[in-house]
């Protein structure tokens, strides 16, 4: 209620945070048993981000559990397409390392990000997942499409200062759903 006035309805509220919120919520990919998540959730495609998802933000590396983890999915063959809002340049030079496809310099939460990352992937939205750091690009995106979401901690806490205002915002969304229980971070390898 804004000056006695009601802004939104209490459908409208839980809507526009079911639309915010993850599906699982994780510290990191390492978490994700990527074998489970194919058998159980028929999971055929991942479209992942990049910065603080893969690598960290600003980074020039690529740590070798990432590069392993790629191969274990693709081992089970997943099929892993890159979504990023960073240039292609950096997105590109990561990709090729990981010998996967990208889509780059979008504007993520727009769904012709993930739509993209589906056309590469040549998936279909109920057996593709997006992996995110980003409540407000990854998971909102996602979710829009009714792709299954999962959130990550991201893998440092320096971002570009745009993101600033979003992340202050996400730390006081994921704060409210812990503490009343809507959402749990597992702790533990997924699922």
């Amino acid at each position: 209620m804004r000056g006695g006035i009601k802004v939104w309805s209490e459908k409208e509220e839980r809507e526009l945070f079911e639309v915010l919120k993850p599906k699982v919520y994780i510290n990191s990919i390492y978490n994700i048993d990527l074998k489970k998540l194919k058998e159980m959730k028929k999971i055929r495609g991942i479209i992942v981000d990049l910065d603080n998802t893969l690598v960290a933000w600003g980074g020039s590396e690529i740590d070798q559990r990432v590069i392993d983890w790629v191969k274990e999915a693709k081992k089970l063959e997943l099929k892993i397409c890159i979504v990023s809002n960073n240039n292609s340049n950096r997105v590109k030079k990561f990709a090729e390392i990981l010998d996967v496809p990208y889509y780059s310099k979008i504007i993520k939460p727009f769904s012709i990000s993930f739509i993209n990352g589906l056309k590469i992937l040549n998936t279909r939205k109920n057996e593709t997942v997006v992996i995110g750091d980003q409540i407000f690009t990854d998971i909102w995106g996602g979710n829009r499409l009714k792709l299954f979401t999962i959130l990550v901690s991201p893998i440092i806490n320096r971002d570009a200062i745009g993101t600033f205002p979003q992340r202050t915002l996400e730390r006081i969304i994921i704060s409210f759903w812990l503490k009343r229980g809507i959402i749990k971070k597992e702790v533990s390898n997924w699922p």
